[in-house]
């Protein structure tokens, strides 16, 4: 009883020492003040999800309630602790009490939800996680607490060592950390309502200027986000770093996803000042290869789907990589017109990416040799037509004037495109080919069975396009650019017929030419057409042969 009675004394003595503390701090109670209202009992907080498993004794909370902030400390460890103060006043669905923890992480709370802060910057502690960062909060109308973290995110263990600093990026621009407006749903868990201050790129550093733990689990803390279109992980190891981009996954309150495929013998370090570039054309990985020679054995849809499914995956790697660019030149804010560009190359990635998969899979399953690698006649891998070839080049000048008697062009040209040609002249050329070949037709390529045979034009290529040039050149001098085929000259220097129209009947041309800007010259755009009765000082053409047997 004497005990008790002392313990009352302490209490009352420093509750008058807090209320003394000024009009400041008249809202706050430090951890040991048991309170105002006794007559609430002792609160109780559980955690039920998150980083923390339990709780240590002298974990300071904080708690809220009507206008009022209290500072409390859990008095065991465990999942549930008593707390070392109480709240005075009646908990109510209009007036709930609030518990946030790591105390620091609060900003401001209402009635209706609370605003705490997700940090950008982050270091990996003792625990493999940022203590700041991994924040729980609770809402409570009883004396129990219920505490439920706000974060997820990516799960990190290397078996290399010198691992100093790791960047994550949304590369669709996805808010993975800022001032967050939280409210609660039906079951009472956190949900995100509001960001503000957001911010698309964390950065988890580690503790020791070694670097993180090889074999440790390492957590960086990020808002549940949509992350499906990708995410970069940027790595950053003994003053070098190596990119690795995720795909097709998803950070879930309370869950810490790890990279599907993160490799770290594939990891390729550079220098941290060398600019990002988009992988074009990724050599076949090993499970494509398999998934490859399975269907090859076993044409069945199931093993079908199984790889369009990985070349899917591996599609929407490349498209990851194009938007951390894309990201990339909106921070640097110098190119808009560059910004723009990118914006168009990575929405006509997203928008065509069914009709570019199907093609890559005709192209993969294509199984012919080209029977004749000496000729300029390359394999037209995914065409209908079963043996499909096409030209390594459009036809130049002296291949033309062979057939047309009279044609003229300057010295010096001979190896240059022919250009100024009608669609009539065209299929000339390509019945005069026919009639001195019993074996084949000539035709010009439909604007599919052109894309199939340029494949994606890679975003830095070297070619004759916006001036670079004063003019055409020869078919063959940028012959170290070749298209998905191994042809060259797909874009730039001149744009090509193609036997496809548009609605009105005029004739669509594809690749560009030397006085094209670059993003006219990609081999997806299909909206620049001519009249086929005009020839064009900047349209040549290519040819397409088939076996004779394939017409119908």
């Amino acid at each position: 009883m004497k005990r008790i009675s002392l313990y009352c004394l302490l209490l009352l003595f420093l509750s008058t020492m807090v209320a003394c503390q000024g009009d400041n701090e008249e809202n706050v109670v430090l951890p040991g003040n048991q309170g105002q209202n006794s007559a609430l009992g002792n609160l109780t907080a559980t955690i039920s999800d998150g980083l923390y498993n339990n709780w240590c004794a002298g974990d300071v909370i904080m708690l809220l309630h009507g206008g009022k902030t209290v500072f409390v400390e859990a008095q065991e460890s465990g999942n549930m602790s008593g707390l070392s103060s109480t709240v005075e006043g009646t908990f109510t669905d209009d007036n709930p009490l609030y518990g946030i923890f790591p105390a620091d992480n609060m900003v401001s709370s209402d009635n209706e939800s609370v605003i705490i802060t997700i940090p950008t910057a982050q270091t990996g502690g003792d625990n493999g996680y940022d203590e700041k960062s991994a924040v729980t909060v609770a809402r409570t109308v009883t004396k129990s607490l219920n505490f439920h973290t706000i974060c997820g995110g990516i799960k990190l263990n290397f078996q290399m060592s010198g691992v100093t600093r790791i960047e994550l990026e949304s590369v669709d621009g996805y808010a993975l950390s800022g001032m967050v407006r939280i409210k609660w749903d039906e079951q009472g868990k956190p949900v995100v309502d509001e960001i503000e201050s957001a911010n698309s790129i964390i950065t988890f550093n580690a503790s020791e200027d070694s670097g993180l733990i090889p074999g440790k689990d390492y957590y960086i803390s990020t808002l549940p986000c949509d992350i499906y279109g990708g995410y970069r992980l940027s790595i950053y190891k003994d003053d070098l770093v190596a990119h690795y981009f995720g795909v097709h996954q998803m950070v879930d309150r309370s869950i810490y996803i790890s990279p599907s495929d993160l490799h770290e013998s594939e990891l390729e370090f550079d220098n941290p000042d060398a600019p990002l570039v988009e992988e074009e054309r990724p050599e076949l990985d090993a499970i494509t290869n398999i998934l490859l020679h399975q269907y090859q054995r076993d044409p069945t849809e199931e093993n079908k789907q199984a790889l369009l499914d990985q070349m899917g995956l591996r599609y929407d790697k490349v498209v990851a990589r194009k938007k951390a660019k894309l990201r990339e030149l909106e921070r640097e804010a110098k190119t808009p017109d560059l910004v723009e560009e990118m914006q168009g190359i990575v929405d006509e990635m997203v928008e065509k990416r069914e009709i570019r998969l199907e093609q890559q899979f005709l192209r993969l399953i294509d199984p012919r040799n080209d029977d004749n690698p000496d000729d300029a006649w390359m394999v037209l891998r995914g065409a209908s037509a079963l043996n499909a070839y096409i030209g390594y080049a459009p036809v130049t000048n002296a291949e033309y004037a062979v057939f047309r008697e009279g044609f003229i062009y300057d010295t010096g040209k001979e190896n240059y495109p022919v250009v100024n040609v009608t669609i009539a002249e065209v299929t000339a050329y390509c019945d005069w080919l026919t009639a001195h070949d019993n074996s084949h037709t000539y035709r010009l390529p439909t604007d599919e069975e052109w894309v199939l045979a340029a494949g994606h034009m890679p975003k830095d290529v070297s070619m004759n396009s916006g001036h670079v040039e004063s003019g055409l050149t020869a078919v063959d001098a940028y012959s170290q650019t070749t298209g998905a085929c191994g042809g060259t000259d797909f874009w730039g220097n001149c744009w090509e017929w193609t036997s496809s129209t548009d609605a009105s009947g005029s004739y669509i041309v594809k690749g560009g030419s030397w006085d094209s800007e670059r993003d006219d010259c990609r081999s997806e755009k299909s909206d620049v057409v001519r009249t086929g009765t005009l020839g064009y000082t900047n349209v040549g053409f290519r040819v397409v042969r088939v076996d004779s047997s394939d017409i119908k």
